[in-house]
């Protein structure tokens, strides 16, 4: 019989303590920084939807956003959270593609993710820039606007390099801070009910229809896979991503639905009337 020795039978009293500091070091993401962080993944607020009210009208505007998300994220968000909880893996989607289908469309799905993000995270700059240039058109002259788009991904690079637990608490604190404008909007719609019914607006310029609204609605929704990523970082992920996931698809709902349907509020008083679908939002404040 081969005599094991008390070092091998017992793991050194080193091991368990250098074991136990990596474990305390890995950060768990618990509920609500997860919320948080799946809301920038897949929203960041009520900003981009402006062409679904110009291709819609404000009625079919706020059919399509609430429509979509039971259509279109909800499933989606289900079977994140389902498969998450399953198989919580460092790369998520990407290793559940792998693990089901082999190494090679797992490369293909690794692949065809990083061409889509080059061009999905151009977006946001260019957004923040546009918002940027209209409150302040200084920032529209030469080159500002270009810097201020790469000092936008610099930024970011530099949250995403300081690690999970940075990003989820500034998803949470730049959540609060995004949704405030609109916020007090929805608190003062009712005190300025039909105030812009007789506002002069500028014809708008987009040339987006009901089908372009509906395309852009499910670009606002989509992008619940990402936070499949950060799986292993999540404490007890068989129960928090199914909330998370539930959480997230509430409030990313509310955020497009509510303030939109405040600032209808403020164009027609009194009662629905076929003037709601001619709505333009360039006489809201955010456009």
């Amino acid at each position: 019989m081969v005599r094991v020795s008390r070092l091998r039978r017992k793991p050194s009293k080193l091991a368990t303590l250098s074991a136990r500091v990596q474990s305390e070091q890995l950060v768990r993401l618990t509920l609500w920084p997860l919320v948080a962080a799946t809301f920038f993944m897949v929203s960041g607020g009520t900003y981009g939807t402006e062409d679904i009210v110009h291709g819609a009208g404000y009625g079919r505007a706020i059919l399509i956003l609430l429509l979509t998300p039971l259509l279109w994220s909800l499933p989606t968000a289900f079977m994140i959270g389902e498969l998450s909880s399953a198989l919580p893996f460092e790369g998520g989607y990407y290793a559940w593609v792998r693990r089901a289908m082999g190494n090679f469309w797992g490369f293909q799905e690794a692949w065809l993710s990083l061409v889509a993000s080059i061009f999905d995270m151009a977006i946001y700059p260019t957004l923040f820039v546009a918002y940027l240039t209209r409150m302040f058109p200084w920032f529209a002259e030469g080159h500002r606007g270009v810097m201020v788009g790469l000092a936008v991904v610099v930024i970011c690079v530099l949250l995403n390099i300081a690690g999970v637990r940075v990003v989820s608490t500034t998803s949470l604190w730049l959540f609060f801070a995004l949704s405030a404008p609109f916020a007090l909007i929805v608190v003062l719609a009712p005190f300025k009910f039909g105030a812009l019914v007789h506002a002069a607006t500028t014809p708008t310029t987009s040339t987006v229809d009901i089908i372009g609204g509906l395309l852009i609605a499910m670009w606002n929704y989509m992008g619940w896979d990402n936070a499949s990523t950060i799986a292993t970082e999540v404490e007890r992920p068989q129960r928090t991503y199914p909330r998370a996931m539930l959480v997230a698809v509430t409030i990313v709902s509310l955020s497009y639905i509510v303030p939109v349907a405040a600032a209808l509020g403020k164009l027609v008083p009194g009662r629905i009337s076929p003037e709601w679908s001619e709505a333009r939002c360039s006489a809201l404040p955010w456009c």
